[in-house]
């Protein structure tokens, strides 16, 4: 019996010893299982908010197309060529725009009237143009002898090229546009008025251009609608170089918040190839930038018979005040109108 007891109390504690064993061996196994699965947890949420991140990045879409078309302007110390390009399927219709090249880039002996051809690499993120480059330029065809005149304004005559601009008195290139109400009419049917024009766009974002040409008009249709006889001989023409974007529907809404009434104020929108037609000979330059189009500034005033009356380009020029640009449509107007 004592043999009994005694190998029942060594069996039960060899029991003992071993359910010990393996709760501590369990124990462990779990606090492994739980600090790994702690790690993992944290890891997880941190490895999806990168991949989060760099799906928020949008990695720039570069492409590459050929550019020809005709110089129009050579800045070498800027580094700019201007060029009255064809229209590049799948990115823009013809139109006059400069391009930045690399001094070592522009060919020596590039100058107006040159034929060109280039690669313009695009660079595009979230559907719009960011940057673009023009590199290898040539020239393909090089310009004709300008045409000479005699400078009778020296002393001494001698023979200087012909200016493109046009200078006052000179016939303002016709051109095809659409209003804010979707009406068909062409420059030239608005012979017999007194004309100002500018050029704008309605996404435009900086103050001092496209909304400061809007706020120059207003003024100009308030002090003019004050005289209705004046009114009834002068039209202001706010011309959007932008197609694409403002329609009709558009630049009806754009000209109900800037107080564009027709007929006194209109605005319209022509096709890039009916703007190639006016806009170098007004000095007027625009193209595509990274968050918004690039342009200069240009207001005209056309005399009755179509003629320029005057010219304001750039951004120094266009600070003119309404009183000052008036005085110039009214002394246009017929003597019984002013």
């Amino acid at each position: 019996m004592t043999t009994f007891n005694q190998d029942f109390e060594a069996a039960m504690k060899a029991v003992r010893v071993r359910s010990v064993v393996l709760v501590r061996g369990f124990m462990i196994v779990s606090l492994i299982c739980a600090c790994a699965g702690g790690c993992f947890r944290s890891q997880a949420p941190q490895a999806e908010g990168q991949a989060e991140k760099v799906a928020a990045e949008p990695r720039p879409r570069t492409k590459t197309y050929t550019l020809t078309g005709e110089v129009r302007k050579v800045e070498r110390n800027k580094g700019e060529v201007t060029i009255r390009h064809d229209a590049i399927p799948g990115l823009m219709e013809a139109m006059t725009m400069p391009f930045h090249v690399d001094s070592h880039e522009l060919p020596e002996d590039l100058r107006e009237g040159d034929q060109v051809q280039g690669t313009l690499t695009v660079e595009r993120e979230e559907g719009s143009v960011s940057a673009y480059q023009l590199t290898d330029l040539t020239v393909t065809k090089p310009a004709t002898a300008a045409a000479l005149v005699l400078d009778l304004s020296k002393k001494t005559p001698e023979l200087r090229p012909r200016a493109r601009r046009l200078e006052k008195g000179e016939l303002v290139p016709d051109l095809a546009l659409t209003d804010q109400d979707g009406k068909h009419f062409r420059l030239s049917d608005l012979r017999g008025y007194v004309v100002v024009l500018t050029f704008i766009y309605t996404r435009c974002p900086l103050p001092d251009f496209c909304p400061a040409m809007d706020r120059k008009f207003a003024e100009l249709a308030l002090s003019i609608s004050a005289f209705p006889r004046r009114a009834e001989k002068i039209r202001l023409l706010s011309i959007s170089f932008d197609p694409d974007h403002d329609t009709p529907e558009i630049l009806r809404k754009h000209a109900r918040v800037r107080g564009g009434i027709p007929p006194l104020w209109t605005f319209a929108v022509a096709s890039h190839e009916e703007l190639a037609h006016i806009a170098e000979p007004l000095g007027f330059v625009y193209g595509p930038g990274k968050n918004e189009i690039i342009h200069n500034l240009c207001t005209a005033v056309v005399d009755p018979s179509g003629k320029l009356a005057r010219l304001e380009t750039g951004t120094q020029r266009n600070k003119w005040s309404s009183a000052d640009l008036l005085k110039t449509v009214y002394s246009l107007l017929p003597p019984f109108q002013r």
